[in-house]
């Protein structure tokens, strides 16, 4: 019997199994892109929770800045039940639900390993003791839906299967790794769902994807979570980037919130930055995501706005108003 420290707070460093956080990585980057994960991968709740300390709590800090921005822009889920589609640890899930903690009356959980299904209602349940949690099958449904790195994972069939649960919700939250290949296939959910739902973030649209032109496609729509700051002085995380060959100060992520509520009031008009600023001598080169007009290679000169090309360059943002001719930004005000 596995000991009880595998699902509890008091997981440390000297509980990980390296070898398997080894095995699940390699496995990770081996996925067919066309068929997804090959069965189970999980072998034990101690390889379950060595995931949810490092890799997983890698995959919240992407959450944190998610849920961070939407609070930002005023935006909350429907009251109801939350459903985390795919759970496996239930980071995703755990996050949302500490960030809204009076929306949801219920958690369901799903996954297609009954291991995870395990581990992530038992970490639910310890974490979130007034939140009644169900485990449950694959086509429940529940007004707010949780994805989270997942499409790299799913052959066509689990797609539709997952795309039908989301139609019959009221919001849906979906994270995923930033590189170009999954970006891109979001980008095609998106497509897929706009006939149901209005975009939250990131798009500042409701038209096509700019980002779907042919002058674009070398081009994907990602975004930077930045981790806490005492994670670069943990001699654990050092031995973990080490070991998994991970730059800790790089977490690319893509997400979409899209909501079938109609919005409360029309929004000013906003532009979202797509991965970070270019940085040169005396501007930035910005790719800006600019609602109808597509998505624009903007320039910042230090000269039009000091300001705001030091604030990006210290801390570049996500969301901006920006006051610009043409393609050049002559002044402009951070939203997230």
């Amino acid at each position: 019997m596995e000991s009880k420290n595998t699902v509890s707070k008091n997981f440390s460093w000297a509980d990980v199994d390296w070898e398997a956080l080894r095995r699940l990585r390699a496995g990770f980057l081996s996925f067919d892109e066309q068929t997804g994960a090959a069965g189970d991968y999980w072998q034990s709740l101690r390889e379950l929770a060595s995931y949810d300390f490092t890799f997983a709590e890698r995959i919240g800090w992407k959450w944190d800045r998610v849920l961070s921005g939407l609070s930002m822009l005023g935006w909350i889920p429907p009251q109801g039940a939350v459903l985390d589609w795919g759970c496996g640890t239930g980071v995703a899930s755990r996050r949302v639900v500490r960030h809204w903690p009076r929306q949801f009356q219920r958690l369901k959980l799903w996954d297609r390993s009954r291991l995870a299904l395990q581990y992530a209602a038992e970490r639910s349940l310890a974490e979130l003791p007034r939140m009644p949690v169900e485990c449950t099958d694959g086509s429940a449904t529940a007004e707010t839906v949780i994805v989270s790195h997942l499409l790299n994972e799913l052959d066509d069939r689990g797609l539709r299967q997952l795309l039908a649960v989301v139609r019959q919700a009221q919001a849906v939250l979906w994270v995923e790794p930033g590189t170009h290949a999954v970006s891109r296939k979001l980008i095609a959910v998106r497509e897929e769902l706009m006939d149901t739902f209005r975009p939250v973030a990131p798009c500042v649209h409701a038209g096509r994807c700019g980002l779907l032109t042919p002058e674009n496609a070398h081009h994907w729509c990602h975004h930077f979570a930045r981790p806490p700051g005492e994670v670069f002085h943990d001699p654990g995380w050092g031995k973990f980037a080490q070991l998994m060959e991970i730059d800790l100060g790089s977490v690319p992520f893509a997400y979409l919130v899209l909501d079938r509520r109609p919005a409360a009031e029309n929004s000013p008009r906003r532009s979202r930055v797509i991965g970070v600023p270019r940085y040169y001598k005396g501007h930035h080169k910005i790719l800006s995501c600019e609602g109808e007009e597509g998505v624009l290679e903007l320039t910042l000169q230090k000269r039009d706005d000091g300001s705001l090309f030091k604030e990006m360059k210290r801390d570049p943002g996500s969301l901006y108003e920006w006051q610009r001719e043409g393609e050049k930004i002559r002044s402009g005000k951070r939203i997230v």
